[in-house]
């Protein structure tokens, strides 16, 4: 029976010590505006500055929240290999039969990819990446095509494991 795995890969904890600050302090900031806002209401001296700083923190927060949350789904069981760029519907489905071939690598997601998340550097090359440099990529074969599936994960060795058996 062919090795399952299951992992939902998390941004780097270098991200999470700068996002969790970010995050705290944007919402401490908000919630001292609202309560400014609640206790002088429309005359008070804040009524102004909130009109501007309160869609701001709203605009900052929300990516920030959403960054923090995020997950690379890796899922691998006997027929598929499934990656999910979660809470967002982008997703890659690859049969485990066509995969030709499967190997860890290190990757510099900004420098050969442009960045984090979904990328895709030319047709049928994709990366999903939350941060860190250990990847595992599968080349496979759909319409007559070779394509790239490359996910960063600090498990690699266990995927590559399952991949291969």
């Amino acid at each position: 029976m062919p090795a399952s795995f299951a992992h939902d890969e998390r941004a780097t904890a270098r991200l999470h010590r700068f996002l969790g600050p970010l995050l705290l302090i944007e919402v401490v900031g908000f919630g001292m505006a609202m309560w400014a806002w609640w206790t002088f209401g429309d005359s008070g001296p804040v009524s102004a500055e909130f009109a501007v700083l309160g869609p701001l923190a709203i605009a900052v927060a929300a990516p920030t929240a959403i960054w923090w949350l995020m997950r690379v789904r890796i899922r691998v069981d006997g027929r598929l290999y499934r990656i999910q760029l979660w809470p967002f519907p982008l997703r890659s489905e690859v049969p485990i039969r066509s995969i030709k071939d499967a190997y860890v690598r290190e990757v510099r997601p900004l420098r050969q990819y442009g960045g984090w998340g979904v990328r895709w550097r030319r047709r049928g090359d994709v990366l999903y990446s939350l941060g860190g440099k250990q990847a595992v990529t599968v080349e496979y074969r759909r319409k007559g095509q070779t394509r790239k599936l490359t996910v960063t994960t600090e498990r690699a060795d266990e995927l590559l494991a399952a991949l291969s058996s």
